[in-house]
């Protein structure tokens, strides 16, 4: 390669064989735009791509997009950095032919112009740190956009982000939604095969069907029940699940034993395109489509296709390697239900000394969770590592009633404090969902002065949560949702 040229170019010469392939070899630098450009295209090649290109620097900055770019701002789509290629490579078209790189047919999907916001040195020094943000005027991408580098084992996987803008699609309620600056955003996982994905907006009411299903025999609640109870609660509930990579809890039949019971964590094909999902890795290196729930429509769709429980992670999309909040489970297995809540006074009084804020609440089954807004520096290993230390310290002030002990076998009679839920991909119950066993019981926020020896781990459910939560006059998770916001997660 001539010495002239970008070094850059070297990965992108030694891949090819420009006697077979007729993309365009680095013979010579290319003028430079006045006005920088861009291109998308679409790469048919092992796996269908789409190729997102950036002018700077006398390249083209380039990322492979397993799925295509969209306008919705919902959509973060996963963008892998590939080698950089010449710019005249921004008009090629065609076929890259069997045994060659990157074989498949070419189409140009998208092109146009774009300002680097802050200018090109703020660009440059913007790749370096992980964070691009640039305005792009083409034909079907239009508006400001972000390119955020995640965190983890490598520095190739980025996510292509559509800004809130007045091009950004449009939301439920038929308004833009409002502009707020986009966060890093941290993961790892490789390409995917895509799924096609428009940004179509989310309906305005979502149709229920079949609601005179009994979900819950023994107590008559029917599936019409649990879809109006998650439309009155989703005002409250929707904050600890939007951007989250979702797994659902499905029972279409309801909770009677021999019926269907599920955990879903790839979204169906066949679920409207409006629904907005993310592909991320898991821990067995599988890629999965998770769901997002971000407004009441796509909330109440899921509830419609058999959903009774809500597992967002603790982490959003935008940064899936440090979580929100850390929890503390207290889990009282052959103890009474009053032992954890006199446990969870003792943590509180540990929590204090640390100067931080618990919120507590019921799980909606045997035990009680305390949730812990995530302030301090660091990720998932340094939260879950603060945990336990503080979970250390409970069981050593009471360790005749608490203990960190992972095996059942030796915990005897104490309340296990479980800390081990706050990893990456790990889910958790968030409040107000209800749980699927008899009953209906719903988990409740609750203020440390209900924490006595008449709460019942049950006593809020389906039936009664909307009542209590009417003549609520303060919010227990005003506190956390506030640590939300002053982090720019909310």
């Amino acid at each position: 390669m001539p010495a002239e040229l970008p070094t850059s170019l070297a990965e992108y010469d030694a891949k090819r064989d420009f006697g077979r392939t007729p993309e365009p070899g680095p013979e010579k630098p290319a003028r430079r735009h006045r006005q920088p450009i861009f291109v998308v295209q679409e790469h048919h090649a092992s796996r269908l791509h789409y190729d997102f290109r950036l002018e700077s620097e006398g390249v083209l900055k380039s990322w492979a997009v397993p799925k295509e770019p969209s306008m919705n701002p919902a959509d973060k789509r996963l963008a892998v950095h590939v080698e950089d290629h010449p710019i005249s490579y921004a008009t090629f078209k065609g076929t890259i032919p069997k045994g060659s790189y990157g074989a498949g047919k070419v189409y140009i999907w998208d092109h146009g112009t774009y300002d680097p916001v802050g200018g090109e040195e703020t660009f440059t020094r913007g790749m370096d740190a992980g964070k691009v943000e640039f305005d792009l005027d083409g034909k079907k991408l239009k508006g400001r956009f972000a390119l955020v580098r995640m965190q983890g084992r490598g520095k190739d996987n980025w996510l292509l982000i559509k800004m809130r803008d007045q091009y950004a699609a449009r939301g439920a309620n038929g308004k833009p939604a409002e502009s707020r600056p986009a966060t890093r955003t941290r993961s790892t996982r490789p390409p995917a095969p895509p799924a096609p994905q428009a940004a179509e907006t989310s309906p305005s009411r979502v149709e229920l069907t079949n609601g005179d299903k009994v979900w819950f025999p023994q107590d008559g609640i029917t599936k019409r029940d649990v879809f109006d109870y998650y439309a009155a609660v989703a005002d409250r509930l929707l904050p600890f699940l939007r951007d989250r990579p979702m797994t659902l809890e499905r029972l279409p039949g309801g909770i009677e034993p021999g019926k269907p019971h599920f955990w879903q964590k790839h979204t169906p094909e066949h679920y409207p395109r409006w629904i907005p999902r993310v592909e991320l890795l898991t821990e067995r290196a599988q890629t999965v489509q998770y769901v997002l729930v971000n407004d009441k429509a796509t909330l109440l769709y899921l509830v419609n296709q058999g959903t009774i429980t809500f597992h967002p992670w603790l982490s959003r999309v935008d940064d899936p390697d440090r979580p929100d909040f850390v929890l503390f489970d207290l889990d009282p297995g052959s103890s009474s239900f009053s032992d954890a809540v006199a446990l969870a006074k003792e943590l509180r009084r540990v929590l204090d000394a640390e100067g931080v804020v618990g919120v507590p609440k019921t799980s909606g089954k045997s035990g009680l969770h305390v949730l812990v807004a995530w302030e301090r520096n660091g990720g998932f290993d340094e939260a879950r590592e603060w945990a336990r230390f503080v979970a250390q310290r409970v069981a050593e002030k009471v360790p005749d009633r608490a203990t960190i002990e992972i095996r059942k076998g030796k915990r005897g009679r104490r309340v296990y404090i479980d800390t081990l839920q706050n990893a990456r991909g790990h889910h958790a119950v968030p409040p107000y969902v209800v749980r699927p066993v008899a009953g209906a019981p719903v988990s409740m926020p609750l203020e440390w002065d209900e924490l006595t020896a008449r709460l019942r781990p049950v006593q809020f459910t389906l039936r009664t949560a909307m009542r209590r939560l009417t003549r609520q006059k303060s919010d227990p998770m005003a506190e956390l949702l506030g640590s939300f916001r002053r982090t720019g997660n909310e």
